[in-house]
């Protein structure tokens, strides 16, 4: 996540997800993957806040991330001090890029160190949302200079192998349907356990947003993505996942 797209139209889409959850009971803490603002054109896309029929899918996220837009306050750290998300903590620390002085430890300790401390800022919510600029890698952080954009698989298990549900920002992009449905089960590679499912958000470009849940709380949080596709937010999402649970 970069600042510079705060108030695109996916943030309208994914702040409306994790209200709508929080909304229902779900403890929630936020992993900004906050990373430095660059000079590209990305998150640009807001002209949606001018079209007040874009209104009725949430119209109190809508009227706040209206009015920050239209203020240049572009800023996660002041939109989570709104409360908008009720109840949910946050952890904003910038993950640094790669720098080519470090050595090859140095550069795995500090994202090492970077990770501890989002663990411990993350601790004691129910569902920890992950939001990384270009979603997730296999495997444990690398070298690599756009180390810093990605949430690695390694670093989801850590969360949901302590106990914490998990949900995590991805896309599609270039990837065929065969390598996309890859893809999407990677945690499933990871922790076998984990029952997965999730929704992709068709406004502007597309965007995904998988869980990986505890098979306890399948049902659960099946019955939530059920119930957030059945409110006026299903014009803009659709299930990513075919699978279903029994009733029993």
């Amino acid at each position: 996540m970069k600042n510079q797209y705060f108030g695109d139209i996916g943030d309208y889409g994914k702040y409306g997800l994790l209200r709508f959850l929080a909304g229902n009971g779900i403890s929630i803490a936020v992993n900004w993957y906050l990373t430095k603002d660059d000079e590209s054109n990305d998150g640009s896309i807001r002209g949606y806040l001018a079209k007040e029929k874009n209104r009725l899918y949430d119209p109190d996220l809508f009227d706040v991330l209206k009015r920050m837009c239209a203020q240049n306050r572009k800023d996660v750290c002041d939109f989570a001090a709104l409360g908008m998300i009720p109840g949910a903590r946050y952890f904003g620390k910038t993950v640094e890029p790669v720098l080519s002085i470090l050595t090859f430890s140095e550069k795995r300790a500090a994202r090492e160190k970077w990770h501890l401390e989002a663990l411990a800022g993350c601790d004691g919510a129910e569902l920890v949302f992950l939001d990384p600029d270009n979603g997730l890698r296999v495997g444990r952080p690398t070298a690599k200079k756009d180390a810093m954009k990605f949430v690695y698989s390694a670093e989801a298990a850590d969360y949901y192998e302590r106990g914490q549900d998990v949900v995590y920002y991805c896309h599609k992009g270039r990837r065929t349907d065969a390598q996309w449905e890859k893809a999407k089960h990677i945690m499933q590679r990871q922790c076998p356990s984990a029952v997965l499912m999730g929704v992709t958000f068709h406004r502007g470009t597309q965007r995904s947003y998988i869980f990986m849940v505890h098979p306890e709380h399948e049902k659960m949080y099946r019955n939530l993505v059920k119930g957030f596709l059945g409110t006026a937010w299903n014009d803009c999402f659709s299930d990513e996942f075919s699978e279903v649970i029994s009733e029993e």
